[in-house]
């Protein structure tokens, strides 16, 4: 019998978290018929290894190079046969009934195009920001300016990152990346991910094309995965802090035009500006810390934001 659920994972290097992301789940997969597909993008931690050989049951899909996660999970999600797909961060794992929780609300609720549950940090507590509002310019200048961040309760201010909003009840939403379910034939009909975002954006891109389809996002505020976050980015956080906002850029110019991307430069480029103003400043102080990491960590973030600034007008 096919399964209900079809729990897709892209690992890049993420030997650290696959462990308890995968014995979640398969400890608290009852009530639902799952499979679990895993596409490795060229690790070279020995992820791909370890799931071999401690998970025999995962559909393990090695990839001779790093793909992109968007590409991989495109990858994956041909080799799927659930009528439901859970696309799945590796840092993540979940707790009992989650699946089934996920496929009793599609299949109960027939406007839902997909669904995302309450993401937790690992201590327990609602991560804020995990449920996102599509971006916008606006939402954008309150971030950088901090705005949002001063006023996070406010619901103009805190938008982007529903700071404002208790997440304790089940509503329409319009972006989660960590953790989120869709239809089968929803993520077939949107063409599933975009593969022009190599890294970054390419979630917001597939919820935007969901919605745009005219299918609704539903927040489950009783069912819950707990979420590290951004482990495989730290790998290499100066090349990744530039491939975000590159995919920021395509994004804006895919959806608003050429004109519509350099409101979102020039206001990167004023935060990036200001920043380097605050770290030039900082930075001869960082030698009174304890060698030589103050120094290295500020040097290091100094150049990142540098070359931001100079390669912003690129995207």
């Amino acid at each position: 019998m096919a399964p209900d659920l079809s729990i897709i994972i892209v690992t890049y290097n993420s030997r650290r978290d696959i462990e308890k992301c995968l014995a979640s789940l398969r400890d608290n997969s009852r009530g639902a018929r799952v499979e679990i597909i895993v596409c490795d993008n060229a690790s070279s931690d020995g992820t791909a290894d370890f799931i071999a050989q401690h998970f025999p049951a995962v559909n393990l899909i090695r990839s001779a190079h790093n793909l992109g996660f968007g590409r991989a999970n495109n990858l994956a999600a041909q080799h799927a046969h659930g009528r439901f797909f859970l696309l799945l961060n590796p840092d993540t794992w979940v707790e009992e009934d989650l699946a089934a929780a996920i496929v009793n609300f599609l299949d109960t609720h027939p406007e839902a195009g997909g669904c995302t549950p309450q993401h937790l940090n690992p201590d327990g507590t609602i991560q804020v920001g995990a449920i996102r509002e599509l971006p916008t310019v606006e939402s954008l200048f309150y971030q950088k300016t901090g705005l949002a961040y001063v006023f996070p309760r406010s619901r103009r201010f805190g938008r982007y990152c529903m700071t404002w909003w208790d997440h304790d009840e089940v509503r329409e939403v319009e972006q989660a990346g960590a953790c989120l379910a869709l239809r089968r034939e929803v993520f077939q009909q949107v063409g599933g991910f975009d593969e022009s975002y190599f890294m970054y954006f390419e979630d917001v891109e597939l919820c935007h094309a969901v919605r745009a389809a005219g299918y609704k996002i539903f927040f489950l505020s009783y069912a819950r995965v707990y979420h590290i976050g951004g482990q495989s980015a730290k790998q290499a956080v100066s090349k990744n802090f530039i491939e975000f906002y590159r995919s920021m850029c395509h994004y804006f110019r895919k959806h608003h035009g050429a004109a519509g991307v350099w409101p979102v430069k020039i206001i990167i480029a004023v935060s990036e500006l200001l920043m380097l103003l605050v770290l030039t400043l900082a930075l001869p102080f960082s030698k009174l810390l304890p060698p030589p990491q103050a120094w290295s960590s500020r040097w290091t973030q100094w150049r990142g934001h540098a070359r931001l600034l100079r390669e912003v007008w690129t995207f």
